[in-house]
C-alpha cells in the first residue's frame, strides 16, 4: 500500500471553525466535538478512532492517489502511516471555506500541514502541506466524513 498520510484531521478541524461569511453562525457543537475527537485520535496515533469519524462507507484519497473505502480500509491506512513514522507528528490547518450544500451535508475546504513526522529509520521528514476538501454528512446529531480528498502543495 503506497501512502503519504497527509492531514485527514485538518478537514475536521476546519469544519469546527466559524463560517467566514460575516454574521454566519458557528457550526454545530457536534461538528466541533468531532474535530476535537479526531485531533485527539491523531495525537494518540489511534487509527481505529480516526476511522470511526468516517461514515461506514466513507472514503478518502490522499495526494499520492491512494484510495481507501470504508472504516476498515481507512484504519489500516492510518495504522501503516503511524507505524511508518507519523505517530507523534503534529498537524496544522487554516480554514478557507465551509458551505452547507443541503440539509445535513457540508463541504469544507482548507489548507493542512504536518510537522514532526519521521522516516521509519528515525530521520525527520520535511514538513508537508496541501489542500483538502471534505464532504461531511449529518445523521441525527452526529457528523461524519463521507468523502475526503487531499492534495499536496509546494513547500513555502
Amino acid at each position: 500500500m503506497s501512502f503519504a498520510p497527509r492531514l485527514g484531521l485538518a478537514v475536521l478541524a476546519l469544519a469546527a471553525a466559524v463560517d467566514p461569511v460575516a454574521g454566519a453562525p458557528a457550526l454545530p457543537a457536534a461538528v466541533e466535538a468531532l474535530q476535537h475527537g479526531y485531533v485527539e485520535a491523531w495525537d494518540r496515533a489511534d487509527p481505529a478512532a480516526i476511522a470511526a469519524f468516517f461514515a461506514r462507507d466513507g472514503d478518502f484519497t490522499n495526494p499520492t492517489g491512494f484510495h481507501a473505502q470504508g472504516r476498515a480500509d481507512i484504519a489500516a491506512f492510518y495504522g501503516q502511516a503511524f507505524a511508518a513514522g507519523y505517530a507523534g507528528s503534529r498537524g496544522g490547518l487554516k480554514l478557507l471555506r465551509t458551505r452547507m450544500v443541503a440539509p445535513g451535508v457540508m463541504v469544507v475546504d482548507g489548507e493542512w500541514s504536518i510537522r514532526g513526522a519521521h522516516t521509519p529509520k528515525g530521520a525527520e521528514r520535511p514538513g508537508e502541506q496541501g489542500l483538502a476538501t471534505a464532504v461531511l454528512v449529518r445523521t441525527g446529531h452526529t457528523w461524519r466524513i463521507a468523502a475526503l480528498r487531499e492534495q499536496e502543495a509546494p513547500a513555502d
